[in-house]
C-alpha cells in the first residue's frame, strides 16, 4: 500500500528523506514565526490592500438621493447619503435653528426658513451633478486602491 492516497501519504517515510523533509518543515515554520501579523482590531491603512478587503464599495443611486430629499430633506439626508457631510451639517442645522428663532418669538425665523426652503428646493436641480460627482469620487478611490 505504499502509493494509497494523496501523494503516498499512506506510506511510511523514507529513511534518507526524513531528516531533509524535517528541515524544510523547520524552515518553513521559522519564516512563518518571524512574518509580522497584524494586531487584532487593527483597521487597514486608507489604500491598502490584503485578505477581507474589497476596493469595491457599491455607487450611490439617483432614485434612492430622490427619495431622501423628498421623505427627509429637512434633516439634509440626501446630501449626507451623497457625502457632502459639511454642506449637509450645515442645511440640518437650519431647521432647527429655525424653530427655535420660532419659539423665541423672533421674525428672524422667517428668514431662516426661507433660506432653508429656497436650499432644499436648489437642491432638487443640485442632485443629479451631486450624484455624478459622488460617484467620481467612489471610482477614484477604488481605482486608487487596486493600483496603489
Amino acid at each position: 500500500m505504499s502509493g494509497f492516497g494523496r501523494k503516498g501519504a499512506g506510506a511510511p517515510p523514507l529513511a534518507g528523506n526524513a531528516g531533509e523533509l524535517a528541515a524544510k518543515r523547520a524552515a518553513f515554520l521559522a519564516e512563518e514565526r518571524a512574518r509580522p501579523r497584524p494586531e487584532p482590531g487593527d483597521a487597514p491603512a486608507f489604500g491598502a490592500t490584503g485578505p477581507g478587503y474589497s476596493p469595491y464599495i457599491r455607487e450611490k443611486s439617483l432614485g434612492t438621493a430622490y427619495l431622501l430629499w423628498f421623505f427627509f430633506g429637512g434633516v439634509s439626508a440626501h446630501r449626507f447619503y451623497l457625502g457632502f457631510q459639511i454642506s449637509a451639517a450645515l442645511q440640518a442645522s437650519l431647521m432647527p435653528l429655525s424653530y427655535a428663532l420660532l419659539i423665541s418669538g423672533s421674525m428672524a425665523f422667517f428668514y431662516t426658513m426661507v433660506a432653508a426652503g429656497l436650499w432644499l428646493l436648489a437642491d432638487l436641480a443640485l442632485l443629479p451633478g451631486m450624484h455624478r460627482e459622488a460617484n467620481q469620487r467612489i471610482r477614484n478611490r477604488a481605482v486608487g486602491a487596486v493600483f496603489a
